[in-house]
């Protein structure tokens, strides 16, 4: 890219005044600082639309094909013309290889199963899910649309059943809902279906309505008229440039960043292990949206689940409370210590990892190690292997948790204290340590309640040899900080203005619940939500709406 000339640096100065990019300077400085970013290299006529051959033209264009798919179907089913941009072969993303759960307060299934919620329920149960960390107004925007989302995908032939767990993850706290929140797709028969099953059933009706989908099509840049305006995107086709004309707006829905290893280096908060996400999650929306000034949100923040490494095929392997949480199991870290309530929710469960050890100077609990007895062995499966099937040589046996110890590399004097400490509150059907098994999503989901030998469906000793061992580390569903957008799903600039034409959602937006992961489908609920709330937003422009 080649510098700005000085016939051109007003111009760009002239640009950023009338965008709101910059104040009128007083004393030059703007144009100081113009012109050091032209010594750097930036060139805004790399921006502009001026003498762009345009090779398609859409209403509304789009970037990525999983939540993103919402947005076209939403639009096309209004009547405009939309071209889709996905960069790999196929349609999906990763919402193709999600379960499909959708996280939606106050849905018309708790309705019909007389459970009572409300909008204020639902957002004082985010606003503690979330720390307190997540914004109001877009909070409220997803609580107030999300059903209407949901209606229109019934409209689209998408029916939904109630996920008997992975509910609401703390229904505990005030509004929390023990079962009624999440939402899981049914096919034609009435069987529930995956994320894969629900992208084919929206990909088809978005197809029936004439969406256009461009595939191994990698958007590169966002282009803008001269009034700052988006117009367009610039895409790449082999090695070929393709350019896409918006006339409406484009929603960057290109997922996460979660395969760009200088963007995870830079913006999360500790180590990225074994992302879940597809690969063709590399921050592109994200770079798009920051080269043309947008601001962003919540960049250091993970939706965040354990994982096991299955070392035979290079591939992780979900460590959730199905099996953690069940009786004769503990996580503990190299020193031999507990380290979180193995019952829990999976993403509070993966911030356990992060815990600092200034000491050290590491993170002491990463991996985590699940240690489990032959009680556990019989009854549940651990890291997918069900009793009985034979385990692969990266989990590890021994006959003592002393030899376990060794074998792992765990100090042993602290891993038997650890287990005694436990083995005893767990005879009592109590965790004062990590509340394991207190509440309704631990039950649920880890408990075990034919056991009736035990006071706790959680709890039970971890006695009976032999005694079994792995790694677990902190892995992810997916990146959760991205462009921060508004409650029309506008994308704002750095400045908090509106970036015209430009919206963004899924995990290619700041996710309106900021780290938090209020319940089963939490993640993908957001961005099917803010997608249909984009595609409302470009439907309003046919009658004015600006």
């Amino acid at each position: 890219m080649q510098k700005l000339e000085l016939s051109h640096r007003s111009d760009l100065v002239q640009y950023a005044l009338q965008n709101g990019l910059l104040e009128q300077p007083s004393d030059g400085t703007a144009a100081h600082l113009i012109g050091n970013l032209a010594e750097l290299g930036y060139d805004a006529r790399s921006h502009a639309a001026d003498d762009i051959h345009w090779h398609h033209v859409a209403d509304v264009v789009i970037l990525g094909s999983g939540t993103g798919m919402m947005a076209a179907l939403r639009a096309a089913d209004a009547g405009l013309s939309v071209i889709v941009l996905e960069k790999a072969a196929n349609v999906g993303g990763t919402m193709g290889i999600s379960g499909g759960g959708l996280w939606i307060p106050n849905n018309y299934r708790m309705r019909e199963a007389g459970i009572a919620d409300s909008r204020e329920e639902a957002l004082e149960y985010i606003r503690h899910a979330t720390l307190g960390q997540s914004d109001p107004e877009l909070c409220e925007s997803f609580v107030d649309h999300c059903n209407e989302a949901i209606e229109f995908l019934r409209r689209m032939g998408i029916a939904w059943c109630f996920l008997p767990y992975f509910n609401d993850y703390y229904p505990q706290f005030p509004g929390g809902k023990p079962r009624g929140r999440t939402l899981q797709p049914v096919d034609p028969t009435g069987k529930a279906v995956t994320g894969q099953e629900l992208t084919q059933m929206m990909y088809h009706a978005a197809l029936d309505r004439g969406v256009e989908f461009l595939f191994e099509t990698t958007g590169k840049k966002l282009v803008l008229d001269e009034d700052g305006a988006l117009v367009g995107v610039v895409a790449q086709v082999e090695q070929e440039a393709l350019n896409v004309k918006a006339l409406r707006g484009v929603v960057l829905a290109t997922g996460g960043f979660d395969h760009n290893r200088a963007m995870v280096n830079n913006f999360l908060r500790g180590p990225l292990y074994y992302t879940s996400a597809v690969p063709t999650n590399t921050g592109d929306g994200h770079l798009m949206g920051m080269a043309i000034g947008a601001g962003l949100h919540n960049m250091n923040e993970r939706w965040g689940w354990p994982v096991f490494y299955d070392i035979d095929h290079g591939k992780p392997i979900n460590a959730l409370a199905t099996e953690l949480g069940r009786p004769g199991a503990v996580v503990v870290n190299k020193r031999g210590v507990r380290i979180m309530n193995e019952a829990g929710p999976y993403d509070s469960v993966n911030r356990a990892f992060y815990a600092f050890d200034s000491g050290t100077y590491e993170y002491g609990n990463i991996p985590g190690y699940v240690i489990i007895d032959a009680q556990h062995r019989r009854r549940y499966s651990l890291a997918s292997f069900a009793p009985g099937e034979s385990l692969p040589d990266w989990i590890q046996s021994a006959d003592t948790l002393r030899e376990l110890a060794s074998v792992l590399g765990i100090d042993a004097d602290n891993l038997e204290a650890t287990v005694s400490r436990f083995n005893d509150f767990a005879l009592k059907g109590m965790d004062p340590d990590f509340h394991r098994g207190e509440s309704a999503f631990d039950r649920i989901t880890g408990g075990d309640d034919t056991r009736t030998n035990i006071v706790n469906p959680c709890l039970a000793p971890v006695s009976e040899p032999p005694f079994y061992g792995t790694p677990i580390w902190p892995g992810a569903l997916g990146t959760s900080g991205g462009l921060h957008i508004n409650t029309h799903a506008q994308v704002l600039n750095v400045w908090g203005k509106v970036i015209r034409g430009l919206y963004a959602a899924g995990n290619t937006a700041g996710s309106p619940l900021a780290g938090g992961y209020p319940g089963g489908g939490g993640t993908l609920s957001a961005g099917l939500t803010f997608a249909f709330i984009a595609a409302n937003d470009l439907i309003a422009l046919q009658s004015g709406y600006t």
